[in-house]
């Protein structure tokens, strides 16, 4: 089993992120840290910094709970600028913008998925 939640302050200070930065943080059932997304709130913008994760799935569960996060802060839009994710990111319907790729919160956790199925 895995769990993805809040980082605490000592797990911040020992990825040394910048101010304003959070994470969210996947553990395994021993607790051990298994990767972790990191992110600021800017606005109505939650902006996806990094992500560290060995698995695909788990990369795509680490970035989907920072949407999450940042729906539940009132954000309306991700972003992300790191081109290493683009075919994640593509995948997820993050669009390419000018300033990296872009989602609606809304569309992405309440619209249409890629099978035309309603998302519940």
């Amino acid at each position: 089993m895995i769990t993805i939640m809040p980082a605490d302050k000592a797990f911040l200070q020992s990825i040394d992120v910048p101010a304003g930065t959070d994470a969210m943080v996947l553990r395994d059932s021993n607790g051990r840290v298994s990767g972790y997304a990191t992110f600021r709130m800017d606005g109505a913008v939650i902006e996806l910094l990094s992500v560290q994760a060995e698995e695909p799935l788990l990369v795509d569960g680490l970035i989907r709970s920072v949407l999450n996060t940042g729906d539940c802060r009132g954000a309306t839009t991700g972003l992300c600028r790191e081109e290493n994710l683009a075919v994640t990111l593509r995948r997820l319907e993050f669009e390419p913008t000018e300033n990296g790729y872009a989602v609606s919160i809304a569309k992405f956790f309440r619209g249409d998925c890629c099978c035309g199925k309603e998302k519940t």
